[in-house]
């Protein structure tokens, strides 16, 4: 399962990566503080995991690309 599968299955959707990526940025919500959302917690793990990959850089367009193609973690 990837992060954007995971991410429409926690909150009972099914929106493309552009949605996703449109929602984080009309929200002001970078991937580094997505898990802060109450309904996306359970995505500690993966933000995590990614945020300390080398897929992290100050580009947070390309970051979230990138996230939500990456398997999630439990």
């Amino acid at each position: 399962m990837t992060n954007q599968e995971k991410m429409n299955q926690l909150v009972g959707t099914n929106v493309t990566n552009e949605q996703i990526k449109d929602w984080a940025y009309n929200n002001r919500i970078t991937v580094s503080i997505l898990y802060f959302e109450e309904e996306f917690s359970p995505m500690k793990k993966s933000v995590e995991g990614f945020m300390h990959s080398d897929s992290y850089s100050d580009d947070e367009f390309k970051n979230w690309d990138l996230f939500l193609e990456e398997k999630y973690i439990q």
